[in-house]
């Protein structure tokens, strides 16, 4: 046997050791047994942190076949990674992050045709951090704005797996593999080998995350909240509006990802203390993680009496 695999199994098998493996890509986690849908796993590297401002310099994705019933990922079908010049030097901090220099950008160009043909297959877009790729993509790439978007930070199960952290690179020591990371097709390649493992309950967190995706999800808007409740909206998870960005029109505070709207409205109601009404935004795929709005409408919240 190898002396090599010996030593892995050994060290692998005590309760004192947990040893990684650099990462592979793997072109198949296990065979289709029905009808299969399709997920394209992305990631972006950028001049910077502004989607209006920067540009994206490295796109790769994943195009992978996962069956429609059980969300379980079976096979990769395709695979893209390419560099695009944005036509000014990067900063020092983004070369020392993603090992990428102004002479690797020289002349290269994304290769639209074969990325647009790609979106068009995909019945599901997923990023870790996608209002951050959204941002970029949409941009670069309208044909994205169609597409029914999931995060693999929020949309996982990881808090209910415990996993102490969504950051990917953890993620990945706890799948057992290393890797180089900050370059976008490894970074989209390690991102659906976690999605491959067993969640909590026994199913895939591809399952997990592909059934949230389908649900709908809600921006609550707590207009004219009382000033001095505003550390219990804090706590609750809102966040101040100053109304100068256009994805957020509303000088107010807000919450993103509400799933259970009847029990966030009582919150509102304990808050409010009366009778109000608020601004919510019906978010599916198609607009969350974007800077589009959802379908709009009023709620009274619930006041106990």
């Amino acid at each position: 046997m190898d002396p090599i695999a010996t030593a892995f199994e050994t060290l692998n098998s005590h309760p004192d050791f947990r040893v990684l493996r650099r990462f592979a890509p793997v072109d198949c986690y296990r065979q289709p047994q029905g009808a299969t849908r399709t997920m394209m796993v992305i990631d972006t590297e950028t001049t910077g942190l502004s989607a209006a401002q920067d540009k994206i310099i490295e796109i790769g994705f994943v195009l992978a076949r996962f069956d429609a019933a059980t969300g379980d990922i079976c096979d990769v079908i395709e695979r893209y990674s390419g560099l695009e010049d944005p036509g000014f030097p990067l900063s020092e901090a983004i070369k020392e992050i993603t090992g990428i220099s102004d002479a690797d950008l020289v002349g290269q160009h994304f290769d639209d045709d074969r990325i647009r043909a790609a979106i068009a297959k995909a019945d599901l877009v997923v990023a870790h951090n996608a209002q951050f790729d959204r941002g970029f993509l949409d941009l670069r790439f309208p044909d994205f704005t169609g597409k029914w978007w999931a995060c693999s930070i929020k949309d996982a199960p990881w808090t209910e797996m415990r996993t102490g952290s969504a950051k990917l690179e953890f993620l990945a020591t706890q799948c057992g593999v290393f890797y180089d990371a900050h370059r976008a097709l490894v970074d989209a390649e390690v991102l659906l080998h976690v999605l491959t493992v067993e969640a909590h309950d026994g199913n895939s967190v591809s399952s997990h995350l592909i059934a949230r995706a389908r649900k709908p999800s809600y921006r609550v808007w707590a207009i004219d909240s009382p000033y001095d409740r505003k550390d219990d909206l804090k706590g609750a998870g809102y966040r101040w509006a100053d109304g100068n960005d256009p994805a957020l029109p509303r000088k107010a505070w807000y919450k993103d990802g509400v799933l259970e709207l009847d029990d966030e409205l009582k919150f509102l109601g304990g808050i409010y203390g009366t009778a109000k009404e608020v601004v919510v935004e019906a978010m599916t795929g198609r607009e969350r993680y974007s800077s589009r709005a959802g379908v709009i409408s009023n709620r009274a919240v619930l006041v106990s009496a």
